[in-house]
């Protein structure tokens, strides 16, 4: 008995392992998103030499060759007595230099409209926050192209408060997090190295955003639309819109 307990906390010990140094997921219901999305015709941009289709030498002027994107967030559903609800906006300094490839993905991205009225569908306490699911309507793209992985940097950039990365570190989910807290055990999986950043202004709106306990089908009420998500989670935060700064 003593032998099979000891296989049985073995086991346990493993996958608690597993689970801390998983990145986030570019989510496990993208087959569920799929199915409940209108079928529309996707023509994305397609370039045969596999470079991103934003102009990244037009995309803001900025120091370092950074570009800054502007989103503004807000609490829609919230209770007008509700305080504390987050809003504001965010400033996001996207690295071009440092990951050209992840950069150039994600300025497309912004470009095409994707991020707005993106519902933050995963927020966790001392961890992370997430959006990049889009609901049902008209502006519904489907798939972005998979870019490479960009060098580590040196110093090797990581994901500390306040930075910036896709989900599982795949730009094809169209999905990005940022750090609440220094998740530096996420710098192992591969793709995981951000390349963008938010000053501490903005971090303090995204501390502000509610925080849902997961798994409660947030991901499932945004991908049936508004309605669903100011039924089941009224204080769930959204993306309003997002913008180059220089080409607003």
């Amino acid at each position: 008995m003593s032998h099979l307990q000891g296989w049985v906390s073995a086991l346990l010990v493993f996958w608690l392992v597993v689970i801390l140094v998983t990145p986030p997921p570019a989510f496990e219901h993208e087959q569920a998103a799929r199915r409940s999305r209108p079928t529309v015709e996707i023509r994305p941009a397609k370039r045969t030499d596999g470079a991103p289709s934003v102009d990244v030498e037009r995309a803001g002027r900025h120091p370092d060759g950074d570009a800054l994107v502007i989103c503004d967030l807000d609490t829609p559903f919230a209770d007008d007595g509700v305080s504390g609800a987050a809003k504001g906006q965010l400033n996001i300094l996207v690295h071009r230099q440092q990951a050209p490839l992840a950069s150039g993905a994600f300025l497309g991205m912004v470009e095409r409209k994707h991020f707005d009225r993106n519902f933050v569908f995963r927020s966790v306490d001392n961890f992370i926050v997430q959006w990049g699911i889009e609901s049902p309507g008209p502006k519904t793209k489907g798939k972005f192209a998979k870019v490479g992985i960009d060098p580590p940097g040196s110093p090797p950039r990581a994901n500390s408060r306040g930075s910036l990365n896709f989900a599982g570190g795949r730009s094809a989910s169209g999905q990005v997090y940022v750090n609440r807290v220094d998740n530096n055990h996420l710098d192992r999986e591969p793709g995981a190295r951000p390349f963008a950043t938010l000053d501490e202004k903005s971090m303090s709106i995204i501390d502000s955003i509610h925080s849902y306990k997961e798994g409660m089908g947030q991901v499932k009420a945004v991908n049936k639309g508004e309605d669903e998500v100011r039924s089941q989670f009224p204080m769930m935060s959204r993306i309003e819109k997002c913008w180059i700064e220089d080409d607003r």
